[in-house]
């Protein structure tokens, strides 16, 4: 298990320094796609739930489908992440259900729901064809986001995932729709990225067997 997660950390750190911000390529897509699938593997198999392999696995899927060209892949990736969320969120809010609110599940939320009505402003008039589809993708990672937000639980890890996918996915939305960002907005995309999974993963096998 240790030896798939490093490996895949290896490669992570591969894609980060010298493809994250290159055009598409296969070997780039090799590279991306590996760097989470050895990890997967590792947890897979050390007893992460069901709901919760399907929801990685999902999002496995869509980081290849959005490593290839075209229009046709990224609306594919886009569903394929979308899926990965409704996992997710089924899986906080059923392995750990004695959770409840507080006062940081409502600034949370509120948060939240501000950031997805901003997204009428300044995303979604120049998402086009996908418009819906993005629409509904902003549902559900925020959807995430508050469900990892309830008290109780591994909400450390949970909460800081979730935020971590959110804000990798804002910047990524600037890159693909608005067509701002450079290099270092590549970076942060993935770091954020890769973070957001370990960190739920984390949260996922220890709040399970504590």
């Amino acid at each position: 298990m240790a030896g798939l997660i490093g490996l895949g950390g290896m490669l992570a750190l591969i894609y980060g320094v010298g493809f994250c911000w290159r055009g598409e390529s296969w070997l780039r897509t090799g590279i991306k796609t590996g760097a989470m699938v050895l990890p997967a593997l590792a947890v897979s198999m050390a007893g992460l739930p069901l709901l919760a392999v399907v929801g990685l696995w999902a999002c496995i899927a869509g980081d290849y489908l959005l490593s290839r060209p075209g229009p046709v892949m990224l609306k594919a990736g886009i569903g394929a992440f979308a899926l990965g969320h409704v996992f997710y969120v089924v899986s906080f809010l059923t392995l750990f259900p004695m959770r409840g609110t507080d006062g940081v599940f409502w600034a949370v939320l509120a948060g939240l729901i501000c950031l997805g009505l901003s997204t009428e402003v300044w995303l979604s008039p120049r998402t086009g064809a996908l418009r819906g589809a993005v629409r509904g993708y902003v549902v559900l990672i925020l959807a995430m986001g508050v469900s990892a937000a309830l008290s109780g639980g591994p909400r450390l890890f949970l909460l800081g995932g979730a935020l971590c996918f959110i804000a990798s996915d804002l910047i990524l939305s600037t890159i693909l729709f608005l067509g701002k960002g450079g290099r270092l907005a590549a970076f942060a995309v993935w770091g954020l990225y890769y973070a957001a999974q370990g960190l739920i993963l984390w949260g996922l096998l220890h709040g399970i067997a504590g």
